[in-house]
């Protein structure tokens, strides 16, 4: 292999097997499909194996082509890194952040915070990835993650953004209308409910209700299931049964008397949320920024009635140390 070619395809291997398709992958490395396609035959050439197996549906990796990403996308990702770290030492902070997080940080904390940030820092380019299920960032190539404190990934660098919070249980007005209101977590085996299944474990969870130093688990009643916030809240609008939300999710929709409290005396406890990335070492200039734009906003996962708002313990930590 000629050493002026040792890079020539990788990027784009890379974009079509995190993007599932040429024509995204192209989209977003603003060429065309068949520019991509051409580009990683060239490097199977070079290579000599084929990474990818194409149909006129779908691709998946060979065998070798799944050794060669695992070793060529944290490569390509330090490059990156390295690349915006010399570029941003000379001013303000530049290149490419890129973040995986669940959908509640992500509609609660980021999507509010994002077009400030990008006044703020004009020069990096965010990219977010928004999934439920647990991912090596390290391996997919991204900077950070967004996770609460009990889904942590091991051996990484973890920084509070925002306390830890509750869920409610809510339901809407016409759903409760038609049946009997429940008084005690007991009563709410007589009823539906709407729930998510995690996209980590494959399960559904358990609903922990806690009040006054009282603790009651149980499983979810006849259940509708889905498997996003958005979709579960949207079902518990229409009147398909009681969900369980975090309740900034919903404190509009309770506002509007779109949704009612149910047992308002219990409620379930949420982690405290936190960036986490692989460590300090060669940290990006866009992710410092990042951090320090989030530890200084205001944290609305919290409850508004709560007085303790703000008390977001001021320490980073390593989770294998939790």
């Amino acid at each position: 292999m000629r050493q002026k070619n040792i890079l020539e395809g990788v990027p784009v291997f890379v974009a079509v097997v995190e993007a599932g398709s040429f024509s995204e992958a192209a989209r977003q490395l603003g060429i065309s499909p068949s520019a991509a396609s051409q580009a990683i035959r060239g490097l199977e050439e070079r290579l000599g194996t084929p990474l990818l197996r194409r149909s006129t549906r779908s691709l998946s990796l060979t065998d070798a082509g799944a050794d060669y990403l695992l070793a060529a996308a944290p490569a390509l990702s330090q490059l990156r890194q390295a690349a915006e770290e010399a570029a941003g030492r000379g001013g303000r902070p530049t290149g490419q952040l890129r973040l995986s997080m669940p959908r509640a940080p992500f509609d609660l904390l980021i999507a509010p915070a994002l077009a400030a940030f990008q006044d703020a820092y004009p020069d990096v380019n965010v990219e977010i990835a928004v999934e439920g299920r647990m991912i090596d960032i390290v391996e997919r190539g991204f900077d950070a993650g967004l996770r609460y404190g009990d889904l942590l990934a091991k051996d990484m660098v973890a920084v509070p953004v925002a306390p830890s919070s509750e869920a409610v249980l809510v339901a809407s007005p016409a759903y409760l209308g038609a049946r009997s209101m429940p008084n005690r977590p007991s009563d709410l085996l007589n009823h539906r409910a709407v729930v998510c299944r995690s996209q980590t474990t494959g399960l559904i969870k358990p609903w922990i209700l806690q009040s006054a130093g009282e603790t009651v688990q149980m499983a979810p009643p006849a259940v509708t299931i889905v498997h996003d916030l958005a979709s579960q809240i949207e079902l518990t609008v229409r009147g398909l049964g009681i969900g369980s939300a975090p309740v900034a999710s919903v404190s509009d929709l309770l506002e509007a008397e779109k949704l009612s409290r149910v047992l308002p005396a219990w409620s379930t406890p949420i982690e405290a949320l936190y960036l986490y990335f692989p460590s300090r070492r060669h940290q990006p200039a866009a992710l410092r920024a990042f951090i320090g734009f989030l530890k200084g906003r205001s944290y609305p996962l919290l409850d508004p009635r709560d007085r303790h708002a703000g008390n977001v313990e001021e320490r980073d930590k390593t989770v294998g140390q939790l």
